[in-house]
């Protein structure tokens, strides 16, 4: 394999509870309420700013997808300049990859600043051709554009490319495109045995991960 595909949020870094805090201080600021297991369900697939949206148009509120964001997003940027720390073997895994020449970029829903912060801390954003964005590209790993974009980018066929996610509708969509899926996933979480139906590779962290 020769390109290696890294999505960023539960996968190279651990920093899903981020965005859930943020999401729930907003209600808090606003006094909303939804059910916890109910918001992690319908804002689980989406961007940030997509969640935004869906929470003014849920809420009705009068107020747009700026105003929102400013509210939450100076913590946010501060745990990723700080705190948000590596999933357990990731930045090995990517200086061995670099050192086996496998060429590599991140393809996140996230935005590419914080992502850029995140991975110069950790020490593995020169190891990055590039970062793929859905906030950037409007592309979405819900379908397989995202990763045959990035493929083409690499100037790869998919079939060469490694997808290393944690998120299940982006694992379908990365098989979909034709690449080698590994997935970062735990046995307890409830979608596990369709993640393991999926993936070509299941592991906790990246200590155990493959590179072919």
């Amino acid at each position: 394999m020769k390109g290696y595909l890294f999505d960023l949020d539960g996968t190279l870094i651990q920093s899903m509870h981020v965005w859930e805090d943020a999401v729930f201080r907003l209600f808090e600021k606003l006094n909303l309420t939804m059910d916890v297991d109910e918001a992690r369900d319908v804002f689980s697939a989406m961007k940030f700013t997509e969640v935004l949206e869906a929470i003014i148009e849920r809420f009705d509120l009068k107020m747009d997808v700026a105003a929102l964001y400013d509210l939450v997003i100076s913590d946010v940027r501060e745990q990723y300049a700080h705190t948000v720390p590596a999933v357990e073997g990731a930045v090995e895994y990517v200086r061995n990859c670099r050192r086996q020449g496998k060429r590599m970029c991140v393809v996140t829903a996230n935005d590419t600043p914080l992502t850029e912060m995140v991975l110069q801390r950790l020490g593995i954003l020169e190891d990055m051709e590039f970062i793929l964005s859905s906030e950037e590209s409007g592309l979405t790993k819900r379908t397989p554009q995202m990763v045959l974009e990035a493929a083409r980018r690499l100037q790869l066929d998919p079939s060469e490319c490694v997808m290393l996610e944690d998120s299940l509708y982006s694992m379908k969509s990365a098989k979909q495109a034709g690449c080698y899926v590994i997935a970062v996933a735990s046995a307890d979480q409830a979608d596990y045995a369709q993640i393991c139906a999926t993936a070509d590779e299941v592991h906790e962290d990246l200590r155990t991960a493959s590179i072919r």
